[in-house]
């Protein structure tokens, strides 16, 4: 496969994933806007490299040949801090991440929330528009970027984790700001030619 047919095939196993997600008060509202959904995973998805698309399509067909879905287990983790009281109910029923997976997962957290907030800083109006940038900020009816981030990457296989930290340990030796690869392709699909003139030009309406 190529690039773009990689992105794809992740896309479509993801969307019936996320859209088959049960929330303890039913379907979440965001679980309706397709667009929206689109549009942050692809933003994400195509600033990775064929190797990492490839090795996490791996992950995503082997989960769901066994009919796990690792949307679930993404937003099950998050409750942790979300929503304390029914994560005790579910604990059990979560892989159990080994020490060698936490530490992947710690490592590429804190590159990731760098990023994040190197870029917020620069581009305020991210910050206005998007997630409280740290666990200790969560709550039922919002989530942390850090907690999104944790839960993404703890459903991801120790190979994809591995491939994925060399990716970004290479983005930063270059000087290259992960997030802004992201916002840079999240902009253009939201019909602005770039940051500075999402900056200049924002309504909030947007992200």
């Amino acid at each position: 496969m190529c690039k773009e047919e990689l992105i794809e095939a992740v896309y479509a196993i993801e969307l019936d994933m996320f859209e088959n997600v049960h929330h303890v008060n039913g379907k979440a509202l965001c679980q309706s806007e397709r667009d929206i959904f689109r549009i942050n995973r692809l933003s994400n998805l195509k600033t990775w490299p064929e190797e990492i698309l490839g090795s996490y399509l791996y992950d995503l067909e082997s989960a769901k040949a066994l009919g796990f879905n690792l949307m679930s287990e993404k937003y099950a983790r998050m409750m942790e801090t979300t929503y304390a009281e029914e994560y005790e109910k579910i604990k059990d029923c979560i892989p159990v991440l080994t020490d060698e997976k936490k530490k992947l997962i710690n490592k590429l957290t804190h590159i990731l929330l760098d990023w994040e907030s190197e870029i917020r800083h620069r581009y305020p109006f991210l910050d206005h528009r998007g997630r409280p940038l740290y666990s200790n900020q969560d709550s039922v009816v919002m989530t942390s970027f850090e907690t999104y981030t944790r839960g993404e990457l703890s459903v991801l296989s120790m190979n994809t984790l591995e491939l994925y930290l060399n990716h970004c340990e290479n983005r930063i030796n270059q000087g290259i700001n992960g997030s802004e690869e992201i916002y840079k392709n999240m902009i253009v699909m939201y019909g602005y030619a770039s940051l500075e003139a999402a900056a200049e030009k924002f309504d909030g309406s947007i992200l």
